[in-house]
């Protein structure tokens, strides 16, 4: 994962620089360091930048807490700024800004050459940035290439993630409400970042990636109440910052016995999304330990014989619906599940008793079944399920 403001500060031994204010921000991400001597270059940083500052560009008509603001509200993940004879010291108002918004805030003598700083924080960015691509291509190609244990093995004991840890990978999913399509790049970046900020601050052992416009996540070593917590987490902030104008879809494959299985997990994530859209089940997360007798139907590799168990069975009733504009499948559907109750099925459809044993009658006529018999519910729960899969 990228690196945060804590360990780029503690990397320095706290050797002459010195936090100032903001230390709750410490966590932050950094991608970044640049010299910011003015508002308007502060409008070209791209967000999670450290900055630095020496005040040599500050004239009469600019101050430095204006400069402080400006910076913040551009998304910087904090400043670092060089006491000396352009800026002799630094308020209370602007430490009391920065405490205020979590916003770190650091200053380092003017005999500190300021561009070593930049230089080192810069290199330590790039080679966590190369680990992360490294740890992220390695999981990858456990994923999609898992006979070929030399594209991932190695490179994931390199950096001390264990093969014989259990990995399970949870995928995300967000779509416009009013078109159903995918979110534009702007609302997936900001989200990422976000994401991305959470899994850094607490969870170490953690990606997360883009792949055909859905989120990946990947943890290495948690159990699945920790995971179930961890995305109920992003959960929560991705719906701060969506409100309810968006369809979110969060699933959790299965968490595998070592890295290995990890395709197994990814492609049970997948299985899950694909039967909560059919569902139109946003909004929940689910995982596959939950699923039940889903989790056998899942797993069988021949569509072809799901397709033909569902045709033999509820098919004739599906036509007839569609040919007659009546809703049997619907109340056949919630005749199983509400354990075959007519007087439950009523109050959720909102029809009369006597209206709902009549359309089970003409159920049981078109299927030619007994309903009465528990492995005929048993034949058309299952199809009705795998309605919903294939």
């Amino acid at each position: 994962m990228a690196m945060t403001l804590r360990e780029l500060y503690e990397s320095t031994n706290k050797r002459d620089i010195k936090l100032i204010a903001g230390k709750n921000g410490l966590d932050n991400v950094v991608r970044w360091a640049h010299m910011i001597e003015g508002k308007e270059i502060s409008t070209y940083l791209e967000g999670q930048e450290l900055s630095f500052v020496t005040g040599i560009a500050l004239g009469k008509d600019e101050s430095l807490f204006e400069l402080v603001k400006h910076t913040y509200y551009n998304q910087a993940s904090g400043m670092v700024i060089n006491i000396g004879p352009y800026i002799e010291g630094i308020s209370e108002e602007i430490l009391q800004f920065c405490d205020e918004n979590d916003f770190p805030l650091f200053q380092i003598p003017w005999h500190i050459y300021m561009a070593n700083f930049i230089k080192d924080f810069c290199y330590q960015i790039t080679i966590s940035d190369r680990i992360n691509i490294e740890l992220l291509s390695a999981i990858k190609n456990a994923i999609f290439f898992p006979d070929q244990e030399n594209l991932y093995k190695p490179q994931l004991e390199i950096h001390n993630f264990s093969a014989n840890w259990p990995y399970c990978i949870a995928i995300i999913e967000i779509l416009e409400n009013s078109t159903g399509e995918i979110i534009g790049d702007e609302k997936r970046a900001k989200l990422l970042k976000n994401i991305e900020n959470i899994l850094i601050y607490s969870y170490k052992r953690t990606f997360i990636f883009e792949l055909k416009d859905r989120f990946v996540l990947v943890f290495a070593e948690y159990s699945e109440d920790e995971i179930r917590n961890i995305v109920h987490e992003i959960k929560r902030k991705c719906r701060e910052i969506l409100k309810k104008k968006n369809k979110m879809y969060f699933c959790i494959g299965e968490t595998s016995k070592n890295i290995y299985d990890i395709s197994k997990s990814y492609h049970q994530a997948i299985s899950i999304l694909k039967l909560q859209k059919k569902r139109e089940n946003s909004d929940e997360i689910t995982a596959y330990s939950e699923l039940g007798l889903y989790k056998l139907l899942l797993s069988m590799q021949n569509k072809e014989a799901m397709s033909k168990y569902y045709q033999e069975t509820l098919e004739p009733l599906a036509e007839y619906d569609k040919i007659n504009g009546t809703d049997y499948m619907i109340v056949l559907d919630t005749y199983l599940k509400n354990n075959c109750s007519v007087k439950e099925v009523a109050a959720q459809l909102f029809y009369h008793r006597n209206s709902i044993n009549y359309k089970l009658s003409k159920i049981q006529e078109i299927l030619s079944c007994d309903l009465s018999q528990l492995n005929t519910r048993l034949v058309y729960s299952i199809a009705l399920m795998l309605r919903e899969i294939i």
